[in-house]
């Protein structure tokens, strides 16, 4: 499958109890519960804008983390290092975004064909050729500007339910001043609930128990779609997550496997969409998290990274539990949740497109292109945003891609 030599899982199954502690464990399970919770929204929030059913979006949760959750414990358990995988955040909202213009069959079709390629070039070895003429900043530009409106909804929480917007912020400071190994948000949720229930806006009617029926789709397939959502979500996978995932690792000296990280999320993105899942990949954040010096010895990390697997694969299955957690909440708690999830993505994706001083008319244009949410030829605003921000990069600022493509050969 041209993996990276070294891969055996039944070597890191051997070892994995061996290497389990009480640090490694606890990082794992305390990042995946957070992580993992404070995610559900977004695909809540995902299929709502894409009108889709209850049932719909119970499957496409079941998809997103239960095989995302096996990409990155395979390769976790197959290489002993910190990988993990999940679903892309700024790719559920690319796809949303034009999602409203095709049937979820359609979709379905494009979220595969996205898959294909991923897999494709994972098995060329060549993978990063796909992104290697569109410069990073123009790509995060594109992130940023998709996610922008979504962020919005701090702002909406503060008009509708402003003593649990401050109860919610509150929270996020403390978390982030005083419990700096406890994810900001979980500080909101946790502040944010209490608020809720002082003011008697919990709503136990939407408690579900019981695991998840899994709803199946017919792909069809339409050329529309496939520029749509295949091509930027492809990209995004492996852009915007499997080389953030890669560059973290890097950082803390491990050799990641990024062959093998873009195959198994190739696979991931042929056997989500079934059920409904845009995708299942190895994803940044969680990577981040669990890679971190906070999860312990260098050599047992990975075990922080299966657990957090073993989390987000329960969440999945329990779907209809872990949505209905959430619709416990307000729904301004939910607005804030996400927006603050995204801003963290946000902020650091702007930086990186005009922080650097490269390309920034071209990341201009993405971003403005993207967050106009525009639709030309029934093709979303994600693929012209890169598209356009590139050409105009090649015409004005021709230096700094000449150097890029330079650096690249």
């Amino acid at each position: 499958m041209n993996f990276e030599s070294g891969f055996d899982v039944k070597l890191g199954l051997k070892s994995f109890f061996a290497d389990a502690n009480i640090t490694n464990v606890s990082t794992g399970l305390i990042g995946g519960f957070t992580i993992g919770l404070v995610a559900v929204p977004l695909v809540i929030r995902a299929g709502e804008a894409a009108n889709l059913s209850s049932a719909v979006i119970n499957s496409w949760l079941f998809s997103a983390y239960f095989f995302g959750a096996i990409t990155g414990i395979i390769l976790a358990l197959g290489y002993k290092i910190p990988v993990c995988g999940a679903w892309s955040i700024p790719g559920i909202f690319a796809v949303t975004q034009v999602m409203s213009g095709f049937t979820m069959n359609e979709a379905v079709g494009a979220f595969l064909v996205s898959g294909l390629i991923i897999l494709l070039l994972g098995l060329s070895g060549f993978m990063k050729k796909l992104v290697s003429f569109i410069p990073d900043p123009i790509m995060m530009a594109m992130v940023a500007g998709v996610l922008f409106n979504w962020a919005l909804g701090i702002l909406g929480a503060f008009e509708n339910a402003p003593l649990l917007a401050i109860a919610g912020v509150i929270g996020y400071l403390v978390s982030m001043k005083v419990l700096d190994r406890i994810p900001p948000v979980l500080g909101t949720f946790v502040f944010g609930v209490i608020m809720a229930a002082a003011l008697g806006g919990l709503n136990f009617s939407e408690v579900s128990l019981g695991v998840v029926r899994p709803v199946f789709f017919r792909p069809s397939f339409s050329v529309q779609s496939i520029i749509s959502i295949s091509l930027p979500l492809a990209i995004l996978v492996i852009g915007a997550e499997n080389m953030q995932a890669y560059g973290v690792l890097k950082a803390e000296e491990y050799q990641g496997p990024i062959n093998a990280m873009t195959v198994i999320s190739g696979i991931g993105g042929l056997i989500a969409p079934w059920s409904g899942g845009h995708n299942a990949n190895i994803a940044g954040p969680m990577t981040a998290f669990c890679t971190d010096e906070i999860a312990g010895p260098k050599e047992g990390r990975y075990v922080a990274a299966v657990f957090n697997g073993i989390v987000f694969a329960l969440f999945g299955l329990f779907a209809p539990v872990s949505i209905s957690i959430i619709n416990l909440l307000p729904v301004a708690l939910i607005d804030l949740l996400v927006g603050l999830v995204l801003m963290g993505i946000i902020t650091s994706a702007l930086q990186k497109s005009f922080g650097e001083g490269k390309f920034i008319m071209g990341a201009f244009f993405s971003f403005v292109i993207a967050v106009s949410d525009v639709t030309l030829l029934s093709i979303g605003s994600a693929f012209w945003a890169l598209v356009i921000g590139t050409v105009v990069s090649l015409l004005i600022e021709k230096e700094s891609f000449d150097k890029m493509l330079g650096e690249a050969a």
